[in-house]
């Protein structure tokens, strides 16, 4: 049975604070001269089990008393709390009101069921309670049937089907292995495999710097086309930057010179800086790029021998 929300009676609840009311403003003694009790009532004379139904509760008291109502931790047994409802108190010159609607349920299968419920007055030091008159509900006839004859009851071997619930031990379990197994891995070849990716990273980027600077060079031939060779000496210089960490893109001729001593490639470099700032077409200039091509696979050959014997791990 659903038993979620607070859905009351208002009409119900509406006559029984009406009621209240009346009575409060009819009051013609202090509320200081007269020890009254909590007024506690079901707001209806029957129920059924399982179906929510409400009870109502008031004290009336001199505005100075603080005064607490039982919350949803109390026991209403034989009834079963669901939630609660506090009303703003109403206050004038015979006293204070205070009132809360309880929602419960019952699961009893007795005909009469009774409750009564305290209200405690705090007294500077502790709480007296005061109890309502007990107030008594009846089970409706036609919802509980009385089982007469026990012989005719069958046992329920039918299987339910369960809900299927995350195994977090398993989880966990699974976890620290695979982090265990990882890091005797790497404990026992992470050197090696760091390597060997390092060299796969190395391989990729020149394969892509070859792909771009053949089809330069080819085009440069084909076409004798100076923008085709300047563009491929840029590829280069942006591919030695990034193999040996030096800003090539920027260096002059005799920087780059300083840096990787080589005759052939001194005489390459000054044909292409002639060709290129000169706008002069040479039918040396495929060969100069040929030379410069050259280099830099002389440059890779000896960065991927640095990292096989591991006197350098770069990072590409």
């Amino acid at each position: 049975m659903s038993t979620a929300g607070f859905i009351p009676d208002f009409k119900k609840i509406l006559c029984f604070f009406c009621l209240l009311l009346t009575g409060f403003l009819l009051t013609t003694e202090p509320v200081a001269a007269q020890k009254n009790l909590p007024e506690g009532r079901f707001l209806s004379d029957s129920i059924e089990i399982g179906k929510p139904f409400f009870y109502a509760l008031s004290y009336l008291h001199a505005p100075k008393t603080e005064v607490f109502f039982p919350d949803t931790t109390f026991s209403f047994a034989p009834f079963e709390i669901i939630s609660k409802k506090n009303f703003t108190t109403r206050t004038d010159k015979r006293g204070s009101l205070d009132s809360t609607v309880y929602q419960l349920v019952s699961f009893n299968v007795s005909l009469g069921q009774s409750l009564k419920v305290p209200v405690f007055v705090f007294n500077g030091k502790d709480c007296t309670a005061f109890h309502t008159i007990t107030d008594t509900i009846f089970l409706r006839k036609d919802n509980f049937q009385g089982i007469t004859d026990t012989t005719s009851l069958k046992s329920e071997v039918g299987l339910l089907p369960l809900s299927h619930e995350f195994n977090f031990s398993i989880f966990l379990g699974v976890l620290a292995l695979t982090i265990g197994v990882a890091g005797s891995i790497y404990w026992l070849f992470g050197s090696d495999i760091y390597k060997q990716w390092q060299l796969i990273k190395l391989q990729r980027r020149h394969l892509e710097y070859n792909r771009s600077f053949n089809r330069l060079l080819r085009n440069a031939k084909e076409r004798e086309d100076i923008k085709d060779a300047e563009k491929a000496i840029i590829v280069w210089k942006n591919y030695l930057e990034r193999l040996e960490k030096k800003p090539f893109a920027t260096y002059t001729t005799r920087e780059i010179m300083d840096n990787m001593p080589d005759d052939d490639l001194a005489t390459a470099l000054k044909n292409m800086d002639g060709i290129i700032y000169g706008q002069v077409k040479s039918k040396d200039m495929d060969k100069s790029l040929e030379v410069l091509k050259a280099g830099a696979l002389r440059l890779y050959r000896n960065k991927r021998k640095q990292i096989l014997e591991g006197d350098l791990v770069p990072e590409i």
